[in-house]
């Protein structure tokens, strides 16, 4: 019997031939039979002539697109698996493609290695059955501490994958709770650093004369303070990740010396002329648009180039369809737990609303809300009553009608009468605007230990707030107590 009939088919469109005969290199201990054409005519034609197990794909095609030849394939010929290949500013449209029936994306230039799993994967997925196929495509994914399967996830997915065996540095853009650190810990956990440490260091949440201190570290008697020597982060990450959030948020005097420190791998600690070297991998996130914070200088230009090598944008939670609910499940069944409380499921109706709601602060949004409801609520299932305004649709005039109508009565008298007495407030005890809202940041900085950016995110303001309004109180401290 010829062994040429047992090997599995695989049909790569590519048009540029070097990179074809790479690929095709990287597949040989494989054991396929590897067809190779430069066009979407070409590839069409070979299709109706022999029906390949597999057609790697590329997105851009000298006679037509790849999309044009993904729709005639499915048109056609049915099932055939075909995995997109695409560059990576093209990652939107290989999603498109993924809903047009594509089976999966590689982003290139891409490694033997992931090259090889994909194809693994692709033609296992292509010998079940439909329905398992179908069941396997649905069923809730869990990727590096991220929930959800839904199409831009398995886009984020797929960027991790491919870039987290490389140096290079991968940038993170999106709206604040969608999980830039989640992501950033993503790539350090799939990358070959990860049995090395994985340092965060919010620059949003550290006064810009400590910022130094904390990314470089200090010597002893550097500064005002400075009592010890420290390390900075990047030397605690050295041989493993250094991550950035809210890089934006940095001084512009200290990108330049970021931007050194870059380049050359080399430091100085504050107060020190010693010169040291270190080796980390830089993983960067904003909730702004870098190009447009350089384009308004507030971002060095060049700095933004050493950084922008892969970008990654998170989706919001709004956009990401059946992962709500699935995230939403997993939050409830962690909380419940956490709270000693025995809630396992949501009622169809707050299903619903979840799915529906815009969901503005994102997976952090969805984390309080779920919070609040197992923290105040008992029993099994979530029901609508136990969703939080303004989820719930309620705003603060119905949390004031709440309070009002559940108020105690003064007397039995007052309450068989439906008397309503409008006492009077003493004056003395009403406080000013500013020490209300400084003993509840300072509540909920307590409450989270101490974690601005957490705190942050109970009291929904962005971390850089409440830092400006510490460093405002402790100046106007300060200036008092030069007065006396």
């Amino acid at each position: 019997m010829d062994s040429r009939s047992t090997q599995r088919q695989v049909l790569m469109v590519e048009d540029t031939a070097s990179v074809a005969a790479l690929y095709k290199s990287y597949l040989n201990p494989l054991g396929l039979m590897v067809s190779i054409v430069g066009t979407g005519t070409e590839a069409l034609s070979f299709v109706k002539d022999i029906t390949p197990d597999l057609i790697l794909l590329d997105l851009r095609l000298p006679d037509m697109t790849g999309m044009e030849v993904l729709e005639s394939v499915r048109r056609d010929h049915g099932n055939i698996p075909v995995v997109i290949m695409t560059a990576h500013g093209s990652i939107d449209v290989a999603v498109e493609a993924m809903r047009h029936g594509a089976q999966d994306f590689l982003i290139k230039p891409c490694e033997a290695d992931r090259l090889r799993i994909t194809v693994n994967n692709a033609l296992k997925e292509e010998n079940k059955a439909p329905k398992e196929r179908q069941k396997s495509k649905q069923g809730g994914a869990q990727y590096q501490g991220f929930i959800g399967n839904s199409l831009p996830m398995q886009a984020v997915y797929r960027v991790i994958e491919s870039a987290a065996s490389s140096k290079a540095t991968v940038f993170i853009t999106g709206e604040s709770g969608t999980g830039k650190e989640v992501c950033a810990e993503a790539v350090h956990a799939a990358s070959p650093r990860n049995d090395h440490p994985f340092v965060a260091l919010n620059c949003a949440a550290i006064p810009k004369e400590l910022i130094e201190s904390e990314l470089f570290g200090h010597v002893k008697g550097a500064f005002t303070g400075a009592s010890t020597e420290r390390q900075g982060a990047v030397e605690l990450a050295n041989k493993g990740t250094l991550f950035l959030d809210e890089l934006c948020e940095m001084d512009l005097d200290l990108q330049s010396k970021l931007l050194r420190f870059i380049q050359t791998g080399t430091y100085q600690k504050v107060g020190s002329s010693k010169t040291s070297t270190v080796d980390v991998r830089f993983v960067c996130a904003t909730n702004r648009n870098p190009w447009v914070e350089v384009q308004e200088g507030r971002f060095r230009e060049d700095l933004y180039y050493r950084l922008h090598v892969i970008p990654v944008t998170l989706p919001p939670l709004r956009d990401r369809g059946e992962d709500v609910i699935e995230i939403a499940h997993a939050l409830l069944a962690l909380m419940s737990v956490e709270e000693g409380k025995n809630f396992s499921r949501f009622s169809p109706q707050v299903i619903n609303l979840f799915q529906r709601h815009s969901w503005q602060g994102n997976v952090r949004e969805l984390q309080n809300v779920i919070r609040n409801i197992v923290v105040l609520n008992t029993g099994e299932e979530v029901t609508l009553d136990m969703v939080p305004p303004p989820i719930s649709g309620g705003g603060g005039a119905e949390i004031a009608r709440t309070v009002q109508l559940t108020a105690e009565p003064q007397n039995d008298a007052d309450a068989r009468d439906g008397v309503s007495h409008n006492h009077s407030i003493d004056k003395s005890q009403i406080e000013p605007l500013w020490v209300v809202e400084k003993r509840a940041i300072q509540a909920a900085i307590d409450a989270c230990e101490g974690n601005i950016p957490r705190a942050a995110g109970l009291l929904e303001v962005s971390p850089s707030t409440i830092y400006r309004k510490l460093q405002a109180w402790q100046e106007a401290a300060g200036s008092n107590r030069e007065i006396k």
